[in-house]
């Protein structure tokens, strides 16, 4: 076993036939500068030169041939095989790549840029007109444009980073949310429940005394009753004890006995009417009843605002109804629906189609903006606020009144309008505004809307809040 594994091991150390032939005959290295001499032989020129150094006579060291006289050439075909094998050997020993052109088998000096591939000089025939460059220049040509992609990638790297961090700051703000949500929902139920025991309450006190008005009613028309059953008993025992007398004193007293038992032609006692509890108005329909009542309590909104949108310098009303200046910037997610820098906040619900009107009180503000806006509004830019831009609005400013179109429309008021209605119709494309408290007309638009509208607010920096007007609702019988 250890003869074989030592035959193997010698076999494996053993040089290549190809590289026999590459070897010297003197001193069995690869070639270095090999000499090529008649006879065909060839030798390192330093090995060459050593073994003629002391001789008379200049032999071939493998066919002894002679060889005074002659002058050894330069074996070049050799020379480049074996350099070529050198370096065939360091890649298979160190896994270096290939750096010698496999078209041409030379030297890998060129670079071109267009193909981004090396080259030899014979290559660049083949890359006529493309940017080629020395090797080391476009070392630096890559190494440039790799700079620019590992910028390019820290980049994103941070920005993911920040999305990472805008993501985890939502899911706080998102459960702070769902915390005032809750707390929203059970105050107002809370409240419900309030006006729901008042009217319970309210509806059984007056159940009840109805119950006591009808059984006091009934109680009285009982006694009534006794008093009469008592003095007709009394009528009827004396007039038939009367009737129990001999014949003649009967018929003598028959007038009187008859004037006696006139009582008897008195109407007969009835069942008052209207006795019993209505019913049918204590619990009757009592649920529609109860909603009725309750119309006055509760307020209805055509439209609210989104406090996804509202802009962080301004701060919403718990029923997202108004919309007012905050003192501070409010720390808010920047999420792509919210604006920023601009100024506003949109409804919560957008309209594809239909009529729809709703009330904005603006007080004494001296600056703002009400209309309607496409979905696709810009969001995270400043913009001019004309129909343009996806914006259907009249707007006060430096106490002008304005149709926010390009240009400007100035509007005319008779009077500083508190209220702003607006009046919205999918179907015909018009927008219109107009003074609630006067009925006035101040500017209709007409336009294609190719996407949803959202009620659009912007009250500006100040104190005053800007405010949707409730809803008066009648109920059609």
């Amino acid at each position: 076993m250890s003869g074989a594994f030592a035959m193997d091991e010698d076999i494996t150390d053993r040089p290549s036939l190809l590289e026999s032939d590459l070897s010297c005959p003197v001193c069995r290295e690869l070639f270095r500068d090999p000499l090529l001499l008649s006879c065909g032989h060839s030798f390192c020129r330093e090995c060459l030169e050593a073994s003629w150094k002391h001789k008379h006579a200049k032999t071939c060291a493998v066919c002894r041939k002679n060889c005074d006289g002659e002058t050894p050439i330069p074996n070049r075909a050799l020379k480049d095989t074996t350099e070529s094998f050198q370096k065939e050997k360091e890649w298979r020993t160190t896994g270096a790549p290939q750096v010698i052109c496999g078209l041409h088998q030379r030297d890998l000096h060129m670079y071109c840029v267009n193909d981004e591939e090396l080259m030899c000089v014979e290559c660049v025939l083949l890359h006529s007109g493309h940017d080629v460059r020395p090797i080391d220049h476009g070392v630096q040509y890559c190494q440039d444009m790799l700079n620019l992609k590992v910028k390019i990638l820290g980049e994103k790297l941070e920005s993911f980073k920040k999305l990472k961090k805008r993501c985890t700051e939502a899911v706080n703000y998102i459960q702070s949310q769902s915390v005032e949500a809750e707390k929203q929902i059970r105050q107002e139920f809370e409240r419900l429940h309030q006006i729901l025991k008042e009217e319970e309450a309210s509806r059984i006190v007056a159940l009840k005394k109805e119950e006591e008005q009808k059984k006091q009613m009934l109680k009285e028309k009982i006694d009534s009753i006794s008093c009469d059953i008592a003095s007709l008993s009394e009528l009827l025992q004396s007039v038939s004890k009367e009737m129990s007398a001999d014949d003649l004193v009967v018929l003598q007293k028959y007038p009187i006995l008859k004037q006696r038992a006139q009582w008897i032609d008195k109407e007969s006692p009835k069942f008052p009417p209207g006795a019993l509890l209505n019913m049918a108005w204590h619990v009757g329909a009592l649920d529609y009843k109860v909603w009725e009542s309750m119309r006055s309590r509760v307020k209805l909104f055509p439209v609210l605002m989104d406090p996804n949108t509202i802009s962080p310098w301004l701060c919403i009303s718990p029923d997202y109804a108004s919309v007012k200046e905050n003192t501070e910037r409010q720390s808010v997610p920047d999420n792509p629906e919210r604006f920023d820098p601009c100024v506003f906040v949109m409804g919560s619900e957008g309209f594809a189609s239909g009529r729809h009107r709703w009330e904005v009180y603006v007080g004494d503000n001296p600056k703002w903006v009400i209309g309607v806006c496409r979905e696709s509004v810009a969001r995270k830019r400043k913009f001019t606020v004309t129909t343009s831009a996806g914006v259907w609005s009249i707007g006060l400013s430096k106490g002008v009144y304005s149709g926010l179109t390009s240009p400007r429309t100035q509007l005319t008021v008779e009077k500083r309008p508190e209220t702003i209605r607006v009046k919205l119709n999918m179907e015909k494309g018009e927008v219109s505004f107009w003074d609630a408290d006067s009925g006035t007309h101040l500017i209709t638009y007409n336009d294609q809307f190719h996407e949803k509208l959202f009620p659009l607010f912007g009250p500006g920096l100040h104190k005053t809040p800007m405010a949707i007007q409730p809803a008066k609702f009648t109920i059609h019988k």
